[in-house]
C-alpha cells in the first residue's frame, strides 16, 4: 500500500505552523527536501508532521533551532540523542538560573527607587532633567534583564 503524503499546505495546517516555517526547516536542513508531484508540488511523507511537531515542541522548550537541528541529526545517524538533551538542558538550566538572579537584583533596585519617584512625583514637579531626572540623577543600578544566550532565530 503506498503510503499517502502531504501536499505543503497540508502539513503546515496539520503542524499548526505556516508554509513559509516549513520552507524554512528545509533550508535549514531540519526538514528533509520533500519529493515533487508531476506539477512540482512537494510532498511530505507522513513522518514529516511528527518530525514537525517535535521541533515545535523542542523550541517551546527553549532549544534553538541549531541544537534541535543537532539532535536530530543523532537520531539519523542511527544515535540515541537522550544524552545530547539532556546536556542540553543542563546548560539551559544554568541559563535560566544566571537570569533569574539578574531579574531579582534588578528587582531589587527598582524596588528601591519606585517609591522614592512616587513620592517625588506626587505632587506637580517640574522636571529638573533634560529627559527625565528621576532617570538620569541615579548612580548606575544594575542592568536590566539579561539577554538570552543570542539563538539562531532568523525565520518564521
Amino acid at each position: 500500500m503506498a503510503e499517502s503524503l502531504f501536499k505543503v499546505g497540508e502539513l503546515a495546517e496539520r503542524a499548526e505552523v505556516g508554509v513559509q516555517t516549513l520552507h524554512y526547516y528545509e533550508r535549514l536542513g531540519l526538514l528533509p527536501k520533500p519529493e515533487r508531484s508531476a506539477s512540482n508540488y512537494r510532498l511530505y511523507p507522513t513522518d514529516a508532521l511528527r518530525r514537525v511537531q517535535f521541533i515545535k515542541k523542542s523550541q517551546s522548550l527553549g532549544f534553538a533551532l541549531e541544537e534541535i537541528k543537532e539532535i536530530l541529526g543523532l537520531r539519523g545517524q542511527g544515535r540515541a540523542p537522550c544524552r545530547c538533551v539532556a546536556d542540553v538542558g543542563k546548560k539551559h538550566l544554568k541559563e535560566l538560573d544566571a537570569r533569574i538572579a539578574a531579574l531579582q537584583e534588578f528587582r531589587r533596585a527598582l524596588a528601591a527607587v519606585v517609591p522614592k519617584w512616587e513620592k517625588e512625583t506626587s505632587r506637580q514637579r517640574k522636571c529638573a532633567g533634560e529627559f527625565c531626572d528621576l532617570i538620569e540623577r541615579l548612580p548606575q543600578i544594575p542592568s536590566g534583564p539579561p539577554p538570552l544566550e543570542k539563538r539562531v532565530r532568523k525565520g518564521p
